[in-house]
């Protein structure tokens, strides 16, 4: 199971519940849970708070969603 110590903050997969398969921004926690952005980080942007163990690191890997998504939001 993924902790806060797990995944640094930045774009992320979201991997389970509602939200699955979008790629998001994790910005914050808790302790116990991630703060998501469904979107760029700003301050309009929707957002979740979802367990660790529902966000996976995006790291490295190419793909059409994560160059999509940088694409649409530069400042990240």
């Amino acid at each position: 199971m993924a902790t806060m110590e797990d995944i640094d903050f930045g774009p992320v997969r979201i991997t389970k519940g509602r939200h699955k398969g979008i790629i998001g921004y994790y910005d914050d926690n808790d302790g116990n849970r991630a703060l998501v952005f469904l979107g760029a980080p700003v301050f309009f942007s929707e957002y979740v708070w979802l367990p660790f163990s529902s966000i996976a690191e995006i790291g490295n890997v190419s793909s059409i969603e994560i160059e999509g998504f940088r694409r649409a939001n530069p400042e990240v």
